[in-house]
């Protein structure tokens, strides 16, 4: 098994598509702090010493930002597309609360 902080990072890679999922903003900003704060971990402590990992890190960063772009743009298709994957039971709760 992984080292305890890779199941954080997977955690909040999880609030994160929950949130998506749930249409929680909340849940998506504190996935992404946890992200974060990994990739911080991992910087100062595992590749302390790489010139290699800021590389990568200032590369994926764009990427990060365009995935932020689209998402924004589609929200709401996502989100509705996702939702259909869902129990019939979580997409009328939904539609209840006037999410959907």
């Amino acid at each position: 098994m992984g080292h305890p902080c890779h199941l954080d990072f997977l955690t909040n890679l999880g609030l994160i598509g929950c949130g998506a999922i749930l249409v929680q903003r909340t849940f998506v900003g504190f996935g992404a702090l946890g992200c974060t704060g990994y990739l911080g971990h991992l910087a100062s402590g595992i590749f302390e010493d790489s010139w290699l990992f800021p590389i990568a890190l200032t590369a994926i960063g764009p990427g990060i930002v365009y995935l932020g772009i689209l998402w924004q743009r589609h929200e709401v298709q996502i989100t509705v597309r996702v939702q259909v994957l869902l129990p019939q039971t979580l997409r009328e709760l939904f539609a209840a609360r006037g999410q959907s």
